[in-house]
C-alpha cells in the first residue's frame, strides 16, 4: 500500500518547483479510477441523449407537419422549429463526447502526439459550435419559455456556455504559449462543463423519481446543480494534480519519483 504521507518530490521548498499535492498519491489513484468511471457514465448518458434526439429529428422531419404545436410537446417543439441549430448541436456534441476523453489519455499524448493535437483541434471547434448552438436554443427558446419557468434554464445556459467559451479560449492561448499545465487545466474545466448536460439528465431523472416535482421547475434548477457539481469536481482534480513549472511533467511521473 502506498503511504499517503509520502514527502514532497523535490528537496527544496520553492513553490515554483515543488509538487504542492505530492503527499496524496493514494488519493489521486482512487480519484482517477472514480473519475474515469464518472466520465464513462456521463459520456454514455450524453451519447444516449444525442442518439435519441437525432432519431426524433429524423422522424419529425421525414414528412411535413401542418401544425407542429398539435404534434409535439413544449420540450420537443423547440428542437423541431430550430432544426438546423439542433443538428449543429447534435453533430458537434457527438464529437465532443467521443474525442473529449481521448484528450486526457496519457498514452495518447505520449505515443501519438499528432493524434492528440488534431483531435484536440476538432474538439475545440466542435465545442465552440456546440456552445453557440446551445445558446441559440437554450437562451432564446428555452423549455417553458423565456417569460416563465424557462427563464432559469435560459440564464443557466447563457452563463455556463459563456464560461465554456472562455475556458476554450484560455486553453488555446495557453498551449500556443507552451504553458502545458495551464492548457491542461483549462481543458479539464471546459470538458467538465460540457459533460454537465449529461449530469443534468441524471439529476433530473433522479429528482423526478424521488420528489415528484414537475419537470418545468426541475429543468433549469438541475442545470445549475449539474454545472456547479462538475465545476467543483474539476477544480478538486486540478488542485490535486497540478505539477510545478510549466506543467509538462505528469503527476504520475512525480508520484513514481516520490515513492521510488
Amino acid at each position: 500500500m502506498t503511504d499517503v504521507t509520502a514527502g514532497s518530490v523535490t528537496s527544496d521548498h520553492n513553490p515554483a518547483t515543488e509538487f504542492s499535492a505530492a503527499p496524496m498519491p493514494t488519493v489521486r489513484k482512487i480519484l482517477e479510477v472514480l473519475g474515469w468511471f464518472a466520465v464513462g457514465l456521463l459520456v454514455l448518458t450524453g451519447l444516449t441523449a444525442i442518439f435519441g434526439r437525432t432519431g426524433f429529428m429524423i422522424g419529425a422531419l421525414s414528412e411535413p407537419i401542418a401544425n407542429p404545436e398539435e404534434v409535439f410537446n413544449p420540450f420537443e417543439i423547440r428542437y423541431y422549429t430550430n432544426s438546423l441549430t439542433t443538428f449543429l448541436h447534435l453533430g458537434p456534441g457527438f464529437l465532443v463526447m467521443t474525442l473529449g476523453p481521448i484528450q486526457f489519455m496519457r498514452g495518447v499524448r505520449k505515443k501519438h502526439l499528432g493524434l492528440h493535437r488534431w483531435s484536440g483541434r476538432v474538439f475545440l471547434l466542435c465545442a465552440v459550435i456546440g456552445a453557440f448552438s446551445g445558446i441559440t436554443i437554450g437562451v432564446f427558446d428555452p423549455f417553458m419559455g423565456v417569460g416563465g419557468q424557462g427563464f432559469n434554464e435560459s440564464m443557466a445556459t447563457a452563463f455556463f456556455s459563456a464560461y465554456i467559451l472562455f475556458c476554450l479560449c484560455m486553453a488555446y492561448s495557453r498551449i500556443r504559449r507552451k504553458m502545458f499545465g495551464q492548457h491542461r487545466e483549462w481543458m479539464i474545466r471546459s470538458f467538465a462543463l460540457l459533460l454537465a448536460i449529461a449530469t443534468e439528465r441524471l439529476m433530473l431523472t433522479a429528482l423526478q423519481i424521488t420528489t415528484g416535482i414537475d419537470i418545468a421547475v426541475l429543468f433549469g434548477t438541475t442545470f445549475w446543480m449539474a454545472a456547479v457539481t462538475n465545476m467543483a469536481a474539476s477544480e478538486v482534480w486540478i488542485a490535486l494534480t497540478r505539477t510545478p513549472g510549466n506543467g509538462a511533467r505528469h503527476w504520475k511521473d512525480l508520484d513514481a519519483k516520490a515513492t521510488a
